[in-house]
């Protein structure tokens, strides 16, 4: 049994919508992002009251971080597809995802030096 082709335009639509669908991944990213970084510190034997050591910090965010990443690396890969077939628009949801995430790790590092 053989599948038909489907069009470049249908492709490229398919995956402007997949990398739209994409951000609904942010909210979920950023529950499991904050899950692994506070449990990762306390599994380390640390509360977050009185902070925790340097080490310790950067062990349970990098993982986080990681977590955080997800959701632009996805809308990049459908908005890479859609531009390779001539649709540009698909950037727009991974650009805001993109910095959506670059804050995340912004104030999370700020929030390190300030404190």
């Amino acid at each position: 049994m053989t599948t038909a082709p489907v069009a470049p335009a249908a492709a490229a639509a398919s995956d402007v919508r997949r990398a739209w669908y994409s951000m609904l991944l942010a909210p979920v990213a950023f529950v499991l992002a904050f899950l692994v970084g506070e449990g990762l510190v306390s599994l380390l034997g640390y509360e977050l009251d009185p902070r925790p050591p340097l080490w310790a910090i950067l062990t349970a965010s990098t993982p986080a971080f990681l977590v955080m990443l997800v959701p632009p690396v996805v809308s990049s890969v459908f908005a890479r597809r859609a531009a390779a077939q001539g649709r540009r628009d698909g950037w727009v949801p991974a650009g805001l995802l993109i910095a959506l995430s670059v804050g995340f790790v912004l104030t999370n590092f700020l929030a390190l030096l300030v404190d």
